[in-house]
């Protein structure tokens, strides 16, 4: 599930990509919940919760002929640590993968930041270009084999760089 709306001082389109369009390993057993919550009046909002993993690999992509060519984008992971969050010790990566090949990554170290309100994870920013049929990738993982628990996984925002 996805939500796509026109930014009203550039009119270029932006996306938040909810947790059901990423593809989360192990997302539907025992090591993640999922749970609805009201984010406004009008709208109720799917979360992934971890419950506990020492693989956390979250995935998303998008066509970049859904967006404005010429545009820089930014893409960006929303999550929220919950208060008794643990094992976040080792730094996690942020991967994007443009279709011309190059790969950006990134650590952020979730260990310090603050537990129950929302962190916006920057990933990397891009250009859409003019008639590109491919997609931009863009990942969150850790691979360490070190337990952690305790993350919300709100979505994947794509929008305009302004």
């Amino acid at each position: 599930m996805q939500k796509k709306w026109v930014d009203e001082k550039s009119g270029h389109s932006g996306f938040m990509l909810y947790p059901r369009s990423l593809y989360i390993t192990w997302g539907h057993t025992e090591h993640w919940d999922w749970k609805c919550f009201k984010e406004t009046s009008d709208e109720n909002i799917e979360v992934a919760r971890l419950s506990h993993v020492c693989w956390l690999d979250v995935r998303g992509k998008l066509q970049i002929s859904d967006l404005s060519p010429g545009t820089v984008y930014e893409i960006t992971y929303v999550v929220k640590l919950e208060k008794r969050a643990s094992g976040w010790e080792l730094p996690i990566k942020l991967r994007l993968s443009l279709p011309d090949g190059t790969v950006k990554v990134r650590q952020v170290s979730l260990f310090e930041k603050p537990r129950g309100r929302d962190i916006e994870l920057q990933v990397g920013t891009f250009e859409a270009q003019e008639n590109e049929e491919r997609e931009v990738c863009f990942d969150l993982y850790e691979h360490g084999g070190h337990w952690k628990s305790g993350l919300i996984i709100k979505g994947a925002v794509v929008k305009p760089k302004i």
